[in-house]
């Protein structure tokens, strides 16, 4: 297995456990990106028990994870035992992936009366034990760099404690009429930046779009059409006019440094444009910093921190 240190950018949401060799390591514990024999074991036992469990459908997790079990067929296994113990290993990732996505739990209807309440409330129980609990469980202990994602349907990467209390501080801040469609893109780029295999160019965009949602009203609210390259340009000229709480010692603020961070993310985009060159997409690494920085743009923005003077 390859480890990738747990100080880095692909960090931890749930905190995994670490055996004390990998504690007192020189460079500190490190999470695993591959499957060892005893974490394959664990995870196979889980994609039968939840594919009988929830009575998932066997053919729809063949088409997806595009399973040959034919050639390596056992008369003496059942259908579900064949997509558990016969999927190549190589194949695993895809197939747990698969597996949490068929069983997810989607938004139940809402409950009319008191029994439809404690109905939704005991199959939400259910499907933590039968399906979630389970295999986080198994992610942490094994120190993988993989976790269950927050709604239950896929796998993401691990992500820093103190970055996801960002993201979701400037979702829930950007969540107004007057920030248009901020939280959704904010949203969405994270999903992208962190996925099992990030989509690099829709996070860098994404993260953009969420920063332009959430900084329209106070920079160009009526330009219509504006984007993060016009609301620099803007910013250039109604620097004076803004204000935000913190000021240095100097009577300096931080409006400077907010300007450069905007700089820094519009220009960062290397998929924006086509031209003689040849076009580049965005980095892993690129795009999540483009995501923690719209993070920090979006909430400033959407709180009011940012705000034009009176």
């Amino acid at each position: 297995m390859q480890p990738v240190r747990a100080g880095s950018y692909r960090c931890l949401v749930n905190e995994p456990w670490h055996p004390l060799s990998r504690r007192e390591a020189p460079d500190g514990p490190q999470l695993q990106t591959g499957i060892s024999r005893p974490m394959e074991k664990a995870l196979r036992d889980w994609i039968l028990d939840v594919i009988n469990k929830r009575r998932l459908d066997e053919q729809r997790l063949i088409v997806r994870c595009d399973l040959d079990l034919d050639a390596r067929a056992d008369d003496q296994l059942d259908e579900a035992e064949q997509v558990a113990f016969l999927a190549r290993k190589e194949k695993l990732w895809d197939l747990i992936d698969a597996v949490l996505d068929l069983a997810a739990l989607r938004k139940p209807a809402q409950p009319v009366a008191g029994v439809g309440f404690w109905l939704v409330q005991a199959e939400r129980q259910k499907w933590q034990l039968e399906v979630r609990r389970p295999l986080q469980v198994i992610l942490d202990d094994a120190g993988s760099i993989f976790t269950v994602r927050k709604d239950g349907a896929a796998l993401e990467q691990r992500m820093d404690p103190a970055v996801a209390a960002l993201l979701e501080d400037a979702a829930a801040a950007a969540d107004r009429p007057d920030r248009g469609s901020a939280t959704r893109h904010l949203l969405q780029a994270r999903e992208a930046a962190y996925a099992r295999t990030p989509d690099t160019v829709k996070a860098y965009g994404e993260a953009i779009k969420a920063v332009e949602a959430a900084a329209h009203a106070t920079l160009q609210p009526k330009h219509a059409k504006a984007t993060l390259g016009t609301m620099l340009g803007e910013y250039k000229q109604i620097r004076g006019k803004l204000t935000t709480p913190i000021a240095r010692p100097t009577g300096e603020t931080g409006i400077e440094a907010v300007e450069s961070l905007m700089d820094i993310l519009w220009a960062g985009q290397t998929s924006r444009h086509g031209n003689l060159e040849v076009t580049r997409d965005e980095t892993p690494e690129e795009a999540i910093e483009a995501v923690h920085i719209a993070a920090l743009l979006v909430q400033l923005f959407a709180s009011g921190a940012i705000r034009r003077a009176a």
